[in-house]
């Protein structure tokens, strides 16, 4: 799945809004080794979804570069 990064706390957890349009939350834990610091509000990802007790959580979180013209925070095809 792709979307953007809606949200970053200071413990690195956060909220993707996925293409669909649904917000999905990801923990630093579930974010790629390789850049887990860099990712940003407005940063486009790709991620996997691993279902919970609760509700499903993003993670293999990867930074992708954002298509020219695309607005951050909107979602992948809009």
């Amino acid at each position: 799945m792709r979307g953007s990064v809606t949200r970053i706390s200071r413990d690195g957890a956060g909220s993707i809004l996925a293409e669909d349009g649904k917000e999905i939350h990801f923990e630093r834990s579930g974010a790629s080794r390789n850049g887990v610091d860099e990712l940003r509000v407005g940063h486009w990802v790709e991620f996997e979804l691993q279902y919970g007790f609760e509700q499903p959580c993003a993670v293999n979180v990867k930074r992708l570069q954002r298509d020219a013209g695309q607005r951050p925070g909107t979602p992948i095809g809009s």
